[in-house]
């Protein structure tokens, strides 16, 4: 459970705003003065953060907790009346639910490497379960290549991994295509026993 609290003077009283958000669910929650808030449903629970605005009142003033993704992961800052309370800047000069370009490409890194790893893997495992054992995975056979396509693809294009664009690039479309392709490709190598005169030493 990870805990943001604020202590701010609003209307010249003492307030502490807190921030919760479970790590594990995703589900948050704001609280003023040990009284929780409740936020629309569509903000109780965000499975991927890229930038939310919290909107509530604290003694009559308007406030706001902004996320905006700084990686896998977010900061969230508190406005009153649109000035950030840490700062002083004002929420049109800085506007929190704005992606960073440093946390999109700590995204894609990030994506890239898990899909290259874990294609790789599946692909290998698949194929030592296939010389080895004599059966295997059709799921597998497909997925593997499907995410090392996948992952060359966001090491070579500079796009959100957690954003699809609308429209869908044409480019985007293509590399599904390719994935799934040689995903398909490759159960066919497997299921038609391609693989034991390519690794075959008996």
């Amino acid at each position: 459970m990870s805990k943001y609290k604020w202590e701010v003077t609003v209307a010249g009283r003492f307030h502490q705003i807190e921030f919760r958000l479970n790590d594990l669910t995703n589900k948050r929650s704001i609280s003023v003065n040990g009284t929780q808030i409740v936020l629309p449903k569509e903000q109780r629970k965000i499975q991927w953060d890229t930038g939310t605005k919290h909107i509530f009142q604290v003694a009559g003033h308007d406030a706001i907790i902004a996320t905006r993704s700084s990686g896998f992961k977010f900061e969230p800052h508190l406005y009153i009346d649109k000035k950030n309370v840490d700062t002083g800047f004002a929420i049109d000069f800085e506007d929190q639910t704005e992606d960073q370009e440093e946390a999109i490409q700590a995204r894609r890194m990030g994506v890239s490497i898990f899909y290259l790893v874990a294609g790789a893997i599946l692909l290998v495992v698949n194929i030592w379960m296939l010389l080895s054992l004599g059966r295997y995975f059709p799921f597998l056979a497909v997925l593997g290549p499907a995410l090392i396509v996948m992952a060359v693809y966001y090491m070579v294009f500079s796009e959100d991994p957690w954003d699809l664009p609308k429209p869908i690039p044409f480019r985007l479309i293509l590399m599904f295509i390719l994935a799934f392709g040689l995903g398909l490709a490759n159960w066919w190598v497997t299921k038609s026993g391609l693989y034991f005169f390519l690794f075959w030493s008996g």
